[in-house]
């Protein structure tokens, strides 16, 4: 009974060894980082830590990883200079002072809120010193 427990020991110990010395090896220099990034996305769905149906979630991840994988998924750097050129376009419907006041909300303006709280919404806060007019006169 005692070698029987010795055997086990020994089974044991080389398990041990065996699990150690796989997570002490270095990581694969062939990783790819699309589908490094699918993975999270997945993972996130199947936990539901996104705020979408896991249906959704899982169609919404893998057509961003096949968009990825073709090269047609804009990389977050270049999305919010292509939204804060499509913002000033949007500002040219205004005119005279409030197109102004329009691009600079664009450029200096404060985001507050979430995507996943229902939206964002950027302010610009002006103080002026000026005295108006009177309504009449």
């Amino acid at each position: 009974m005692n070698s029987h427990r010795c055997r086990i020991a020994a089974l044991l110990g080389t398990a041990l060894l065996a699990l150690s010395s796989a997570q002490a090896a270095p990581a694969a220099k062939n990783v790819d980082p699309l589908r490094l990034q699918y993975e999270r996305e997945k993972a996130d769905c199947m936990t539901g830590k996104s705020n979408q149906p896991r249906n959704v979630c899982l169609r919404e991840a893998g057509a961003a990883y096949a968009q990825a994988r073709q090269g047609k998924l804009v990389s977050p750097g270049d999305r919010s200079e292509q939204w804060a050129a499509n913002a000033l376009k949007r500002c040219e419907a205004q005119n005279g002072e409030d197109r102004a006041l329009c691009e600079r909300r664009v450029r200096e303006g404060v985001v507050e809120g979430s995507v996943g709280g229902g939206g964002q919404l950027k302010t610009l806060t002006v103080r002026s010193t000026d005295i108006p007019k009177s309504p009449g006169g």
